[in-house]
């Protein structure tokens, strides 16, 4: 049996333990920031530590024999968790410090993207001057996006006529992204306005090969309608052709190209990239723009695509660390899958927090979906919420129509005080995309 760690606690990495369970040659240890409840059941053995203490991690990983380790957080990657891990002769899913900095420094990102001729990179500067930073402003319009250089959970990226209301905004918030430090980088990224269709494609890749996955759309804004604050995603959709209804082929083909290219350029530079690589890419009527990349699975994507991975997730994941992927086979199923996460009251600004919540499982599991446990904790044989995304349920089915049924019906039967996005999925909502796409494309001709 090969000795498979996890590192991470949320339902990103429930989904990960998930398909890691159904190898045939997989016994699971799992190293949590919290304790989850999904995973401990899962797991041979577990524990609850600091992700980030690198040197504890790869102990508790060499004690145990770990053979292949699979990362989930973005922060682990920062910390270097995988260059211990590797010191420590462990087959890591995951990259480097140094390839994981396409994540958490998006001035570099950038930089690399220019410096390297990439196709999809908009109109940017990234400066620690906020009088720098107000004069680029001035010249886009007033049309811009403000992100911090560093990490900030999802929620740090404000965009003019969303969070913010129009140029001085703008300004302001990034006088305070610089004041505050806010992403601790001392930095900050300003980027044209983008108008378009954001979708997701995530990748496996082995620092030369690349395989891409079924494409998903996530839902950022807390509340139905696309309104509310930014969260780290309320729920997301995939088709069951691998697509998006306003997404071609083509398009797909063309965001791979592009991901393709910034690996070659993080090899070229040093340091390849080897686990899985998260392309946030916008449709618009001037072409594709890369909106970011992130350095693992997305939260909550991986719900999505991993419950359709029908290879040996283990098997695959030793593969990348080997660097031999090219030799594997990844298939996913030929099914639409909606995923929705239940959030307490008061999400994103002031979450409820040590509320119970009831789940029948038995029920979900009826109802053919899934559920991921996040944010939560079992005490005393009861679930309580600790104040980010709860829980995720995730339909499959034929259509998206299909499958969003399912994960609604899901929904009923997780108790507490909770909402989630009941439009997520609904044809009404993506109805709205594909005639917004429509609109736009038709402008750009």
């Amino acid at each position: 049996m090969t000795h498979v760690l996890l590192v991470g606690s949320g339902g990103r990495e429930h989904a990960i333990a998930d398909a890691l369970s159904r190898s045939d040659d997989c016994k699971l240890y799992s190293f949590m920031s919290s304790r989850n409840p999904g995973i401990v059941r899962l797991s041979e053995e577990w524990a609850v530590g600091d992700i980030c203490d690198v040197v504890s991690v790869a102990k508790w990983a060499r004690a145990r024999k770990i053979e292949v380790a699979v990362i989930g957080p973005d922060a682990a990657f920062e910390k270097g968790v995988v260059d211990e891990l590797e010191k420590n002769e462990v087959l890591v899913c995951g990259p480097s410090k140094a390839a994981a900095r396409i994540e958490w420094d998006k001035s570099f990102a950038r930089e690399l993207m220019k410096k390297n001729k990439i196709s999809g990179c908009p109109k940017f500067i990234s400066t620690s001057d906020a009088k720098t930073a107000a004069e680029f402003i001035d010249e886009l319009g007033g049309e811009v996006a403000i992100k911090p250089s560093g990490l900030t959970g999802g929620k740090g990226v404000k965009v003019v006529g969303k969070q913010l209301k129009d140029g001085k905004e703008a300004k302001q918030y990034a006088a305070e992204v610089l004041s505050a430090n806010i992403g601790k980088l001392g930095s900050v990224v300003i980027e044209e306005k983008l108008e378009g269709e954001e979708f997701t494609l995530q990748a496996f890749v082995d620092g030369r090969a690349l395989a891409g996955m079924p494409l998903v759309q996530d839902h950022k804004l807390a509340f139905e309608g696309d309104k509310g604050g930014n969260t780290g995603g309320m729920g997301s959709y995939s088709d069951a052709n691998h697509l998006l209804p306003f997404i071609s082929a083509r398009e797909r083909d063309a965001a791979l190209d592009i991901m393709r290219s910034t690996i070659s350029a993080l090899a070229k530079a040093g340091s390849p990239y080897l686990g899985i690589l998260y392309g946030q890419f916008i449709s618009t009527a001037h072409g594709l723009k890369v909106i970011e990349f992130n350095s693992r699975f997305g939260d909550p994507e991986a719900m999505n695509v991993l419950p359709l991975l029908e290879g040996d997730f283990a098997e695959i994941a030793g593969r990348i660390g080997e660097g031999k992927l090219a030799r594997s086979e990844m298939k996913f199923a030929q099914k639409a899958s909606v995923c929705k996460y239940l959030v307490p009251e008061g999400y994103p600004e002031k979450p409820l927090k040590g509320e119970p919540v009831e789940v029948n499982e038995g029920a979900i599991a009826r109802e053919g979906c899934k559920i991921f446990y996040a944010s939560i904790d079992e005490r005393e044989g009861k679930l309580v919420m600790l104040g980010s995304r709860t829980v995720a349920l995730v339909g499959q089915g034929a259509s998206i129509a299909e499958a969003e049924k399912k994960a609604e019906r899901a929904c009923t039967y997780v108790k507490g005080k909770l909402f989630h996005r009941r439009d997520i999925g609904t044809a009404e909502l993506i109805n709205k995309r594909v005639a917004h796409m429509a609109a736009l494309k038709g402008k750009g001709n």
